[in-house]
């Protein structure tokens, strides 16, 4: 548990304005909890500076949040009205404090925390539309079985993996271990063998060795559920309590919901396909096309994709390289 879910489970039993728990006193801003006169989870966020820059908060429809001038700064309160979110709400606050606490400056802080709480105010808003999609889940069962192995083969320290797994960012790279990231696609096994690639910056090495890890699954009752592999994993991560705090901050920016029949879904991993990006490998990267050019989606497949297959052993070895 978060220092944000041990403090309001530290209050259940005094569920009333008048009690609050400080939380991250180290933090440049002030953190609280407490509880609504009507018994729900509220965060108090005070920041103490005159140097604090105008924002706008972002619309949650299931968190009612507002911002109020105070005595030398600004207060922001947050109370969540659906207890059943209780536990993404607290992974959330946890978010805000870890990912801005690094920031010595009010403005920097502040930027970040809008950034933070606008990519949750999306998040809470797809779950109430239409949840994780099946698509998202396949795509999340592939990282994590990735990452499940990536620990059992001990590449680098728990904290380092977790860290290092990019994909619930949105970012260009999925996994990152060192000088080493792997892109990560997941199929379904009765597919055409080939890569769907996003962007112009997905293969763009930058300087790193890049690998694409294919894996081809199938459904199966005999098989294991995204949340089975996220279970797994965080089993794994059972040493090392910062590595799990992480990993579920990560999961709940992912979408993954216990609730979603998607979730639940059951598959085989058939097949797992390691391929090296080295010279002439067939890619789009900024470099290589027209001027003008600035985004692109495109596939790869066939004899030119092929003849860049590599394996297990080459991926693992080039992280303790």
């Amino acid at each position: 548990m978060n220092e944000f879910e041990v403090r309001w489970l530290a209050l259940v039993g005094a569920k009333h304005e008048s009690t609050r728990l400080r939380a991250y006193p180290d933090h440049l801003f002030d953190f609280y909890v407490q509880y609504s006169g009507a018994g729900n989870r509220e965060l108090i966020l005070e920041m103490r500076s005159e140097e604090i820059p105008e924002f706008e908060l972002p619309a949650f429809r299931n968190i009612e949040i507002a911002k109020v001038l105070m005595p030398g700064g600004v207060r922001v309160a947050m109370t969540l009205l659906e207890p059943e979110l209780a536990r993404n709400f607290s992974v959330m606050c946890y978010d805000l404090a870890e990912r801005s606490k690094a920031e010595r400056t009010v403005i920097g802080a502040v930027t970040i925390l809008i950034r933070v709480l606008d990519s949750w105010a999306e998040l809470f808003k797809r779950r109430l539309d239409e949840g994780i999609s099946k698509e998202e889940v396949v795509g999340l069962f592939g990282e994590l079985l990735l990452l499940e192995e990536l620990i059992r083969e001990r590449v680098a320290s728990l904290k380092t993996l977790i860290e290092g797994w990019r994909g619930p960012h949105g970012d260009a790279r999925d996994i990152g271990v060192g000088g080493v990231r792997m892109e990560v696609k997941t199929q379904r096994s009765t597919g055409a063998m080939k890569l769907r690639i996003s962007s112009l910056e997905q293969l763009n090495d930058r300087g790193d060795s890049v690998f694409i890890v294919l894996r081809r699954i199938s459904a199966s009752d005999k098989g294991r559920s995204v949340l089975e592999v996220a279970q797994a994993v965080q089993d794994l991560l059972s040493t090392s309590p910062l590595a799990t705090l992480e990993f579920e901050r990560k999961i709940a920016l992912a979408g993954m919901d216990d609730g979603s029949s998607h979730c639940h879904d059951r598959y085989d991993s058939d097949e797992r396909v390691v391929y090296s990006i080295l010279h002439g490998f067939p890619r789009l990267v900024p470099g290589n096309v027209p001027d003008g050019v600035v985004a692109a989606q495109y596939e790869i497949a066939g004899p030119s994709l092929e003849a860049f297959r590599s394996t297990w052993n080459v991926l693992i070895e080039a992280t303790h390289a």
